[in-house]
């Protein structure tokens, strides 16, 4: 492969992480955002916790990338296995029953001084 080839669709980056709009390996299929009412019928079996995948977190929506940390939730929703992608405070306000945040219309403030 050249370097300046584009690798090819499925895979993974040289860290192995995937871009949010890709399935990993062995990663749910599921390509929808799950909803607040189905992140709440959630009920979480085993838990892990190490560096980001790449995979978009089910709360917020964001990457959760290498340099963060992720918690893995593996879980039963509606006689399926699913595995959840969270950042730390994410997890915590997904158990504290929190809403999820509102996709942003408008850049962040400090995006809209520099424009």
């Amino acid at each position: 492969m050249n370097v300046n080839d584009e690798p090819a669709q499925g895979s993974t980056g040289m860290n192995g992480s995937v871009p949010a709009d890709r399935t990993a390996p062995g990663q749910d299929p599921r390509g929808a955002r799950l909803t607040v009412a189905a992140l709440r019928r959630a009920i979480p079996v085993k838990m892990w916790g190490g560096k980001g995948c790449g995979a978009p977190c089910d709360f917020c929506r964001v990457v959760v990338s290498e340099r963060d940390v992720e918690y893995e939730i593996e879980a039963d929703l509606d006689q399926q296995r699913v595995t959840l992608h969270f950042h730390p405070r994410c997890h915590d306000a997904w158990k504290a029953g929190l809403e999820p945040p509102q996709e942003a219309s408008s850049p962040p403030a400090s995006q809209q001084a520099a424009g």
